[in-house]
């Protein structure tokens, strides 16, 4: 009754000025007007740098090839960025879906900020989806002659963002999931893996299981390109136009509270950690061992956040590198909805002779519940139909690398390898939103050895980490590989947590998955 009484109250003047500041907030749902921005190109490779010097003999000796080094460990995967940023003489080019406020995002950002001191040019391209939090700070960042900082699809509301993505979900629901890191157009990490402290085993709670590779040769030309194509298009605004510039006094609180967090860190248990990586052990000893092979870029292009130039989408390309297999396709996915169409293009290729084992997450794992129920409507049939499904263990004692004190595993990493001969490591997931609304990339790169490689260590994981779905009597069952164990219900659930992903899967969302 006093809901109703204070509804009533509401005055004619109350209601028209609601209904105008909903409407103002659908108008700037559109995008942000498109202030001219000033065009900006990757530098040429630079020639007489640290990295230069350090990578001569490998770059002379494959002039034609791509060299990777997976990066599995969280802390080698950080290590490695921090190295080449680092050894950055003229330009660093930065893209990510993701950049958290927190100490590994930070320490990343320091390194950035030495960087830009010693005169080095800086493009960060940050998706605008979790980038509330961070206005202020990037639009300080901003302020630093050598760094310029862009945002991909803004939300033009900077303070009422969840009404504004509502208001304007047909465009705001586009999102850049790409992420690489090129320094000095020589060296790109490329892969899964965000920015922040659960992609780098600095996270007590939960340690994302991800997979980068740290490139160099004839593909980071191919990353360069892709980086300016996005830093140039229509879809992107410089942080400057988006949040007020700060004044001296919110500079300089800015500078304090830099200080005194950079001290505060300067004891921190994960500094430890980053000394006595393998990684930078080998870096210094110059005992870094690359596979080299014939690679290829695949990526969106930026327009598809306006659902154009659909034939040039990263799918196209993906379909067919995974139609030439002839023997075996893995597929690693952390969000993995295959679709009707998806399951059963799976389904055809078991029956035409080719192998096919899936790697995902299971109930206790996944850290999108809404994408598991999705993903839970065609297990069973996969496993029907010849498909070896496999979910990844949450509580896991024998992970590579990991944070020991955290309390769960997540897999984040995006892969597949086909044949045993040709890998593909990326940002895609095997699900609609980034088949058909994110904007994806990812590295192929044709040598046996690494794929090989790869899929020894995939095999030692899968019976390590992760349950093999099976069926007894119809139903499904979970195998743990490791004791022989079987479960009847998805392991290490509650029934509750069992229930809502039942729930979820009724609703009609798989579109947006």
């Amino acid at each position: 009754m006093l809901i109703r009484t204070a509804v009533k109250s509401v005055t004619s003047a109350a209601r028209l000025w609601i209904y105008l500041m909903l409407f103002g907030l659908i108008a700037c749902s559109s995008f942000p007007e498109q202030t001219p921005l000033s065009p900006s190109f990757q530098l040429p490779p630079a020639t007489n740098s640290p990295l230069a010097h350090y990578l001569a003999d490998e770059l002379m000796q494959h002039p034609d090839d791509t060299g990777v080094l997976p990066l599995y460990s969280g802390v080698d995967a950080f290590v490695a960025r921090l190295a080449i940023i680092d050894a950055a003489q003229s330009s660093i080019d930065l893209q990510y879906y993701i950049y958290h406020d927190d100490e590994t995002g930070r320490l990343l950002s320091w390194h950035l900020i030495d960087a830009a001191n010693r005169g080095v040019r800086i493009r960060v391209l940050l998706d605008d989806l979790t980038t509330q939090t961070l206005d202020d700070a990037l639009s300080i960042l901003a302020q630093h002659p050598n760094i310029e900082i862009r945002l991909f699809n803004p939300n033009s509301e900077r303070n009422f963002r969840g009404i504004a993505m509502l208001a304007g979900l047909s465009r705001l629901n586009h999102r850049m999931h790409n992420k690489s890191l090129t320094v000095d157009n020589l060296a790109t990490i490329l892969g899964g893996r965000n920015v922040g402290n659960e992609y780098f085993s600095k996270n007590s709670e939960v340690d994302f299981g991800d997979f980068d590779l740290l490139t160099i040769g004839r593909a980071v030309k191919q990353v360069s390109d892709e980086f300016d194509l996005y830093w140039n298009s229509q879809v992107v605004q410089s942080i400057n136009n988006l949040v007020p510039a700060a004044d001296k006094e919110k500079q300089a609180l800015a500078m304090q509270r830099l200080a005194k967090r950079k001290a505060e860190f300067a004891h921190d248990e994960y500094l430890k950690r980053l000394e006595l990586s393998q990684l930078l052990q080998q870096i210094k000893q110059h005992g870094i061992s690359w596979y080299w092979g014939k690679a290829e870029l695949f990526y969106d292009p930026p327009e598809k956040a306006k659902n154009a130039q659909r034939e040039d989408w990263l799918l196209s390309d993906l379909k067919v590198f995974l139609s030439q297999a002839k023997q075996e396709v893995v597929i690693i996915s952390p969000y993995f909805v295959p679709t009707a169409a998806g399951c059963q293009v799976l389904i055809d290729a078991v029956k035409s002779g080719v192998a096919v084992t899936v790697l995902t997450n299971s109930l206790s794992a996944t850290d999108v519940l809404a994408v598991f129920a999705g993903y839970k409507a065609y297990r069973q049939r996969l496993v029907e139909n010849g498909v070896t499904v496999y979910e990844v263990k949450a509580n896991n004692e024998h992970r590579i690398s990991a944070w020991k004190g955290s309390s769960r595993s997540s897999l984040h990493a995006k892969t597949f390898v086909i044949d045993k001969r040709a890998v593909f490591v990326g940002s895609f997931n095997f699900d609609p939103r980034s088949a058909l609304i994110n904007t994806e990339m990812g590295l192929t790169i044709e040598q046996a050895e690494f794929a090989q490689d790869i899929s020894q260590l995939l095999q030692q994981a899968l019976t390590r980490n992760s349950y093999r779905l099976a069926l007894e009597g119809g139903q499904l069952i979970w195998r743990d590989e490791l004791d022989g164990k079987l479960y009847y219900a998805d392991p290490d659930t509650s029934f509750w947590q069992r229930f809502m992903a039942d729930l979820i899967g009724l609703l009609p969302i798989e579109s947006q998955l």
